[in-house]
C-alpha cells in the first residue's frame, strides 16, 4: 500500500478541518449564495435552523441577511451549533422555507460567464422600457434601479457606521474605566487648589491694567492654584462631555435633537467652570471693585 507524504497528509487534514469548521455566518452565505446573502431583505422572523440550535432574527424588509448577522454575538467565529439544516421565515402567521442556492440560480449563463444583475433584470422584465438613447449607446437606469442602488449605498454606509461604533465603543469604555479610577484624586486635588485660589483672591487686588495693588505674592499663589484648578476642571468636564455625546449618539437620536440637547449641556459646563475657578477682584478706572467671571 502506497504511503502519502507527511506534508500532503497535513495539508489534507487542514483542508478537511476548514471545510467542516465553517462559521455560522459562512454556512448561511453558502446556503443562500453570495448574491442572495448580500441582497435579499427578508420580512418577518427569520429562523436559522442548525443541528444544535435555532437562532432567530427580526427582518424588517430593509436589511439584508448579511446586515442581520453582522456583529451578532450568536453568529461569532465559533462553530458551536453544528451544521446548518435550513432557513425559515415566519410572517403574519405563515411559515416559508427558504430553499438553498442552486447552481442554475447564481447568475451563470450556459456558456459559463456570470450574468450581471442588470442583465437578468432586463430579461425578466421586458415590458419596462430600457435601452440606448441615440447612437452613442447611453443608457438611463429606471427609477427602481436607482432606488435599489441608493438603498444598497445606505446599507453600506450603515454597515460602516456600525463597524466604527463597534471599534470605538470598547476603547471609550476603557478610557471611562481609567477615568473612574482617578476622578476621586482629581476632585480632591482640585478642591485644595480651589481653597488656595479662593482665599488668595479674597486677600488681593489688581487694577484694570493688571497691576497689583494688594498682595503681590498672594496674586502669584492665586494664579498658580487657579491654573491647576482650571486644568483639572477641563479634564473632568471634557471627559464627561464626550461621554454624554457618546450616549446621545448611541441612543440614535435625530441630528437636530442631538444639537438641542448638546449645546445647553455645553453652556452649563461653561457656567460651572466659571464658578469653580475664582478670579481676583479688579479695581476699575472709577475706583469700583469688580470681579471678572
Amino acid at each position: 500500500m502506497r504511503r502519502f507524504p507527511p506534508l500532503l497528509c497535513a495539508l489534507f487534514l487542514c483542508t478537511w478541518s476548514f471545510s467542516f469548521a465553517a462559521t455560522k455566518s459562512q454556512q448561511v452565505e453558502r446556503y443562500l449564495g453570495t448574491f442572495r446573502y448580500e441582497n435579499d431583505k427578508p420580512l418577518g422572523t427569520v429562523k436559522f435552523i442548525f443541528q444544535k440550535a435555532v437562532l432567530k432574527r427580526k427582518g424588517n424588509g430593509k436589511k439584508t441577511y448579511q446586515y442581520l448577522l453582522f456583529n451578532e454575538p450568536f453568529f461569532s467565529n465559533e462553530d458551536n451549533a453544528g451544521r446548518l439544516i435550513g432557513i425559515q421565515i415566519v410572517h403574519n402567521g405563515k411559515t416559508t422555507t427558504i430553499r438553498p442556492e442552486a447552481p442554475d440560480k447564481q447568475g451563470i449563463d450556459p456558456g459559463g460567464i456570470p450574468a450581471s444583475p442588470a442583465a437578468v433584470s432586463i430579461q425578466q422584465d421586458p415590458v419596462r422600457p430600457r435601452g440606448a438613447l441615440g447612437p452613442s449607446g447611453i443608457t438611463i437606469p429606471d427609477s427602481s434601479t436607482i432606488a435599489h442602488t441608493l438603498d444598497e449605498t445606505k446599507q453600506t454606509i450603515s454597515g460602516w457606521q456600525a463597524r466604527m461604533w463597534q471599534s470605538v465603543r470598547p476603547i471609550w469604555e476603557f478610557v471611562m474605566w481609567i477615568f473612574s479610577s482617578v476622578i476621586i484624586l482629581l476632585i480632591c486635588f482640585g478642591g485644595l487648589c480651589r481653597y488656595v485660589a479662593k482665599t488668595a483672591a479674597s486677600e488681593s487686588l489688581i487694577n484694570s491694567y493688571g497691576r497689583i495693588i494688594v498682595g503681590r505674592w498672594i496674586v502669584s499663589a492665586h494664579q498658580n492654584a487657579a491654573a491647576m484648578l482650571l486644568l483639572i476642571t477641563w479634564i473632568i468636564a471634557i471627559v464627561l462631555l464626550i461621554d454624554v455625546f457618546m450616549w446621545l449618539v448611541y441612543l440614535n437620536l435625530p441630528v437636530w435633537t442631538l444639537v438641542v440637547i448638546w449645546f445647553p449641556i455645553l453652556w452649563l459646563a461653561e457656567r460651572l467652570t466659571d464658578w469653580i475657578v475664582p478670579n481676583i477682584p479688579v479695581i476699575g478706572p472709577g475706583g469700583d471693585e469688580q470681579r471678572h467671571r
